[in-house]
């Protein structure tokens, strides 16, 4: 045992004294050893007292020990102090342990080590996590090869879930010890997620170590580190990061680098995907194809190749060309693929997908021939002819069916059905039924018909004819889309007419549009003027033609419908389907982004007409609603002035009537009256002439005058409804639907017959105090009419006094008082008219209100649209352009299939 582990394991007595003949502890022979020493002129005590503390620490007398170690004074003073220490932390002194051990002053790594493992146990005693974290990353620091120092530093670390601090451990000590195990626990914490919020670049160097030691390990880690890093902050970090060191690495062409090329190609997928702007991947891809190369799989080879290729047609010269060759002779050693189907498939569902959710509309005509390529069961045969007419004919004739005539100009699909349907196909509406003949005029003008009815020869055939009569005026779009469900072309010659500059033009447009259509030919009547021996001639002049345009193609005559199906077979014998429909798909899918791409700009003119036309609306909208407004003031002034004249015309009327009515009562006054009560009878009499004269004369009157009023009103109401009907229909002809509905509320003119009508029905007139009042003429003649009115000498004086009162009273006063309580309801009426009438109109109004506001949120919503896709067009632009990436991809997978495919069915 060397000296350090005795004085850690405190055993350091065994070698100042042996144990006794007993085999005791000795500590009979250190007292007297120490009183043997302590006789000597200078006594070296310091050694023997060191023993016994170590002694009486194994007793656990800790006390003794303190005692006899805080007595050393030599070169083991700072192990002494170590060991008080010690045995204040046995006593469970914390406090007193930590200030000793803090105490100690040496520049002996041992025991610094020892003090600072001693010093993390108090700590840990005392729940000091800081304190004891901070003394284990010192010791690691200071010792890490010190037995179990770093096991017990990712014990604490990963007990208290100090992740950072366990992964710097295990990064630094698989650096220093460059062991397989540190990496293993690295790899573990990546595995668990827990290095993903740390920068890329602090790992570089423990990979490039880790890829010197073992490749399989470090494949093993740049696979854990690519998938914890994905879809987080440093995603693109780690990309650029790992990809710039394995630049920098040998490979080694001999392994199998299955996993990280499985990598490189998931990564290169979610680049490409459309998600992210070029501008975001350009800085990216080139160095991540390039190792890609370096380590692509047989089952990625295809893949990692045409991906530089394509990428190389992107962006020219940002992947070294030595890269660009390699990947060239690596695509030519490629086996065939045999899900290009699928993936084309896929990428024209991601192209659907991100085509709507930009709002992007890609015509169902081009989803419908997607299904159609689809179906394998089909073989779909393009046929044509110089003649419109012909080939009507022919296709009729084949089909055994009357379907076709000359004045048909649709691109028609004829399939087999076990019941006739006719469809029309437009990039609206996936299918528009068509019932009996189907007429052109009646039909979009874009459109493709897809006729099934029950054909045998279609059927027995697995056949769909392609007709197209316009072919050779067809251009663009419109041909390829004919083109790209054809798998074979058949082109009907006719024997009696010469191959001339028509037929060539034909054929040029199909070869332009279409070069990998395999082309048949077929004459047709040729029986009919020919003999065998001119048969044969004319079959081979015709391929001699043909075979410079055409070397692979098949020349046929047809009689009889019974010569088809051999003929048939014989153009579709060993023929790799997938393959086919998948170059075709793509040629859907190329066509797809090319109209995508003009939706771009189509969108930007739609953005602007949009905006264009909500201005104007807004201003036509603010014009309508300013008319309406003059047509209600007018509209309300008509009406109230007319009513207003009827009422002032029945005030007049009253004010001249009552008094007068009022002044004729005198005639009720007789000699005979009893002129003590006679002002009572004749207030009475007043008050009933008055209500008499209302109902059976002011009322009738009134009431007429409010009906013929309510009639002008009714009219002046239905011509403004018929000014809003007007109005809404030319609007909703701008909206191109029924948008604004102008309805006014004609409730308020069945109100009003109710309200006049309540109010002629009848006089509700309280009796007024017309000869009851405290007057002085009035007290005069009622006191002589109590007076004289016993006496019958004077009867005849009160007559005429009475008379002569009644007659000439002024009855302003009464008059208006009568006035007010008989129209006080109809002048409440008129004041409610104002009220009335913006009820009517009120309806319009808020309609054109909403519209003008609606056009107005349109405007700001689509300046903001046009403004971020002026200022971003990049939006657009980038994921179609990485659409078609991906497609150049597929385009060059499909042409190595296609060629291997042609070589081996050369080889049969």
């Amino acid at each position: 045992m060397t000296l350090e582990n005795e004085l850690i394991k405190k055993m350091h007595y065994k070698k100042v004294v042996a144990k006794d003949q007993d085999g005791n502890l000795p500590i009979k022979r250190l007292a007297e050893e120490f009183l043997v020493e302590q006789k000597n002129e200078e006594p070296n005590l310091s050694s023997l007292r060191f023993a016994q503390g170590e002694v009486y620490y194994h007793f656990r007398d800790y006390e003794t020990a303190i005692y006899k170690w805080l007595k050393v004074d030599n070169e083991l003073e700072p192990w002494a102090k170590k060991n008080i220490a010690d045995s204040y932390y046995e006593l469970g002194l914390l406090t007193s342990a930590e200030e000793m051990y803090l105490s100690i002053q040496t520049d002996h790594l041992v025991l610094i080590t020892e003090v600072e493992l001693q010093l993390f146990s108090v700590y840990m005693d005392q729940q000091l996590l800081d304190q004891a974290a901070k003394v284990i990353k010192n010791i690691v620091a200071m010792n890490p090869d010190y037995p179990t120092v770093t096991e017990v530093a990712r014990s604490f670390f990963e007990e208290f879930r100090d992740w950072s601090s366990a992964i710097e451990l295990a990064v630094s000590e698989a650096l220093r010890t460059e062991s397989i195990e540190w990496f293993g626990i690295l790899n573990s914490y990546i595995d668990k997620g827990l290095t993903k919020t740390i920068e890329p670049a602090y790992f570089s160097k423990a990979l490039q170590t880790l890829f010197t030691i073992d490749e399989a390990k470090f494949e093993q880690m740049a696979t854990s580190f690519w998938n914890s890093y994905k879809l987080e902050n440093y995603y693109f970090s780690w990309i650029i990061e790992f990809n710039h060191l394995f630049l920098q690495v040998e490979v080694q062409r001999s392994k199998d680098w299955k996993e990280l090329s499985g990598m490189y190609q998931q990564t290169y997928f979610e680049l490409t995907n459309g998600t992210y702007y070029l501008r975001e991947i350009e800085d990216v891809i080139p160095n991540l194809l390039t190792n890609w190369v370096k380590v692509t799989s047989s089952s990625e080879l295809v893949m990692a190749s045409t991906a530089v290729l394509a990428w190389n047609e992107l962006s020219p010269q940002s992947i070294s060309q030595p890269v660009v060759n390699e990947a060239s002779a690596m695509l030519q050693q490629a086996r065939i693929s045999a899900d290009g189907l699928e993936q084309s498939l896929l990428l024209f569902e991601s192209i659907m997908k991100w085509a709507d959710d930009h709002e992007l509309k890609v015509g169902n005509r081009l989803k419908w021939m997607v299904q159609e390529l689809l179906n394998f069961n089909m073989n779909h045969l393009f046929v044509m002819e110089s003649s419109a007419n012909e080939q009507s004919l022919f296709i009729n004739t084949v089909v055994g069916e009357f379907v076709l005539d000359e004045e048909v100009n649709s691109t028609i699909i004829l399939k087999y059905g076990k019941e006739t349907s006719i469809r029309a196909l437009t990039d609206e509406t996936n299918h528009l039924d068509v019932t009996g003949d189907f007429e052109e005029h009646s039909l979009p003008k874009q459109h493709i018909i897809d006729y099934c009815f029950p054909s045998q020869f279609l059927n027995e055939n697995s056949l769909a004819i392609l007709h197209s009569p316009k072919l050779v005026s067809s251009r663009g779009d419109d041909l390829c889309q004919q083109l790209y469900l054809a798998d074979r072309a058949l082109f009907v010659l006719d024997a009696h007419k010469a191959f001339g500059e028509r037929e060539r033009d034909m054929l040029k447009t199909i070869q332009k549009h279409a070069p990998n259509l395999p082309i048949h030919f077929l004459i047709n009547k040729i029986d009919a003027i020919y003999n065998e021996h001119e048969i044969n001639r004319m079959i081979e002049e015709t391929k001699s033609k043909m075979t410079m345009y055409f070397p692979h193609a098949n020349v046929f005559t047809f009689s009889r419908v019974s010569d088809l199906p051999k003929f048939i077979t014989e153009i579709f014998k060993n023929r790799k389907i997938e393959v086919e429909r998948n170059g075709n798909l793509l040629q859907v899918i190329r066509s797809t982004i090319s109209h995508l791409f003009k939706k771009r700009i189509e969108m930007e003119s739609k953005l602007m007409d949009e905006i264009t036309w909500n201005e104007e609306m807004v201003i036509k909208l603010t014009g309508a609603n300013n008319q309406l407004i003059d047509v209600e003031k007018e509209k309300m002034q008509g009406i109230k002035q007319s009513y207003h004249a009827i009422i002032q015309e029945t005030k007049t009327d009253l004010k001249v009537t009552i008094p007068k009515l009022l002044r004729e009562c005198s005639s009720f006054v007789q000699v005979n009256s009893d002129f003590r009560t006679i002002h009572l009878e004749l207030n009475q009499k007043m008050n009933d002439q008055i209500k008499h004269y209302l109902e059976q004369t002011v009322i009738p009157k009134l009431s007429n005058s409010l009906q013929q009023w309510l009639e002008v009103g009714n009219v002046e109401f239905i011509q403004s409804q018929s000014f809003l009907k007007e109005m809404s229909g030319g609007f909703n002809a701008l909206y191109g639907e029924e948008r604004l509905k102008l309805q006014c509320d004609f409730r308020v003119l069945d109100d009003w017959y109710r309200d006049i009508d309540r109010m002629t029905n009848g006089v509700h007139l309280d009796n007024v105090n017309i000869l009851l009042r405290l007057t002085p003429s009035q007290l005069l003649l009622k006191s002589s009419g109590k007076l004289f009115g016993v006496l019958p000498t004077n009867k005849g004086m009160l007559q005429k006094m009475y008379k002569k009162f009644i007659e000439n009273e002024d009855y302003k006063q009464i008059a208006d008082s009568m006035i007010n309580q008989f129209l006080i309801q109809f002048e409440l009426f008129e004041k409610a008219l104002n009220r009335d009438m913006n009820m009517f109109f009120r309806k319009p109004f808020n309609v054109l209100d909403e519209a003008t506001v609606e056009a107005q949120s349109a405007i700001r919503d689509k300046n903001e649209a046009l403004t971020e896709l002026k200022s971003n067009p990049e939006m657009y632009h980038d994921p179609l352009a990485l659409f078609k990436l991906k497609l150049r991809q597929y385009e060059l997978i499909e042409k190595v299939n296609g060629s291997q495919l042609k070589e081996r069915l050369s080889i049969k």
